[in-house]
């Protein structure tokens, strides 16, 4: 029992970690938390490309497409960043001025875990808003995953991709600076999304089912007290989910002239909280649990088969016995095996 308990807690040797981390914000240098220590890490001669969606411009939504192909050795999960500079220290986008709406998973992170489908060529695309300083801005992409054997563990880093951010024209609309895209809804909840825009005075929002390609107008309504024509508070109206199910959406903003599609946002639904305290939850489960066990005992006791056991009878026996006369007591007899006096019945007939 000890070997097997302790088979079951000893870790493999191994500098990947198969398990992965989860999505966070982090630098380029992990610190050894991604897969071992960097030092032990193997360079992956998978292909990376970084690319955009759309033109950028001062404080507008850029989509930052990052292409990863021709990995000889994927395994299920693969992470991917999205960095500024390779200094290792406060290199996320946000350390130089991006803003970050949404990853490729939903969230807000630089750092994201996919699985990496069959073909070996994945994309993960960042919608983040431009930083403020015009000009040439870098931004590079790197990757870690392991091999088939979880032995080993790889990783590599784009070219530095420029990024010109151009100025904007007077009045251009677009996403407010500290918007932030929510990254699910619990399920069956069909309250309004909430979006905030700048210079806007009129938005639309379409959006389907993830994987369908016919999407549907939502309804929008300003919820801006100011009475002015600009409007940068809005409410969208998106039917609520159920279930494992992704709703990608696209916001247009419009400001006179000005028309300019944002680019696609993704929302997922989620199993609505735990209410409740944490101990109740468990005293339950423990009186769950020995109801089960008195129930399989009752059944046991029930089905088992009934054992027949013969009563041993020794009358035999014991009449038997030899009975001892004795003088002393003249119409007993002395059973030595039941160690008992019992009444002669000889003696009876001999005084009659």
């Amino acid at each position: 029992m000890l070997l097997c308990i302790s088979l079951v807690l000893a870790p493999g040797y191994s500098v990947a970690n198969p398990g992965g981390n989860g999505d966070a914000d982090r630098d380029y240098s992990c610190g050894g938390s991604c897969h071992g220590d960097p030092s032990l890490s193997m360079q992956s001669d998978a292909k990376i490309e970084i690319s955009l969606g759309n033109e950028a411009f001062y404080g507008q939504a850029v989509a930052v497409h990052v292409t990863v192909s021709e990995v000889s050795s994927p395994t299920n999960i693969f992470g991917i960043f999205i960095l500024s500079s390779l200094n290792g220290n406060s290199d996320t986008p946000e350390d130089y001025g991006w803003h970050m709406i949404q990853d490729p998973n939903g969230g807000s992170s630089n750092y994201i875990e996919m699985t990496m489908p069959s073909s070996g060529t994945i994309t993960a695309t960042w919608v983040m808003l431009t930083p403020e300083d015009l000009g040439s801005h870098i931004l590079y992409a790197e990757i870690h995953h392991g091999s088939y054997g979880g032995e080993k563990a790889y990783s590599g880093v784009s070219e530095g991709f420029e990024v010109i951010v151009n100025e904007v024209p007077e009045g251009l609309p677009g996403i407010s600076s500290d918007w932030v895209a929510p990254s699910f809804r619990v399920s069956g909840d069909d309250s309004p999304l909430h979006i905030s825009t700048r210079n806007s005075t009129d938005i639309s929002v379409e959006w389907m089912l993830e994987g369908e390609w016919d999407p549907i107008s939502a309804p929008v309504q300003c919820i801006s007290e100011s009475g002015e024509e600009i409007c940068n508070d809005w409410e969208v109206n998106i039917p609520a989910t159920m279930g494992e199910i992704d709703i990608v959406y696209r916001i247009t903003t419009f400001n006179g002239t000005f028309s300019i599609e944002q680019p696609w946002l993704k929302m997922g639904t989620a199993a609505p909280p735990f209410e409740g305290d944490i101990w109740s939850a468990r005293a339950h489960s423990f009186a769950f649990a020995l109801l089960v066990i008195s129930i399989l005992v009752t059944l046991q006791g029930r089905l088992s088969p009934v054992i027949q056991r013969e009563e041993i009878d020794q009358t035999k026996i014991v009449d038997k016995s030899p009975l001892i006369r004795s003088d002393d007591n003249p119409g007993w007899l002395w059973n030595p095996v039941a160690e008992e006096w019992v009444e002669d019945p000889e003696y009876r007939e001999e005084v009659e």
